[in-house]
């Protein structure tokens, strides 16, 4: 029983797990290019026991769980042939990011639009 159990939840973990768990889907808007890139952290555990007692007979259990979390930890934003990468995890990344969204929606050209 105990072997069904990791090999069942390792077999969910790696159903979750893909590429595109890692580098988000590509957000395209004229010649601008923005790719999210995610951390993925997993983690689970199991365990099986039996025991007796006189009075109440035996007994078997097993049981397990699985989690995972997904952070955003960095964009990749190409314009053209202008390719940056913005850090998520650094202190005031996030401000800094604020303060380009403005540029960064001036800067792409609407579908249809001349050079």
């Amino acid at each position: 029983m105990f072997k069904e159990n990791v090999e069942a939840i390792l077999s969910s973990l790696n159903n979750m797990v893909s590429t595109k768990t890692i580098i988000g889907e590509p957000i395209i808007h004229g010649n601008t290019t923005i790719i999210p890139i995610l951390t993925a952290s997993f983690g689970f555990g199991l365990g099986d026991g039996e025991g007796s007692e006189p009075s109440r007979g035996t007994g078997k259990g097993s049981g397990g769980g699985a989690g995972a979390k997904l952070a955003p930890t960095a964009l990749i934003i190409m314009q053209g042939d202008d390719v940056k990468i913005y850090s998520l995890a650094q202190k005031g990344t996030m401000e800094k990011l604020a303060e380009l969204v403005p540029v960064i929606m001036s800067k792409m050209k609407k579908p249809g639009e001349d050079d």
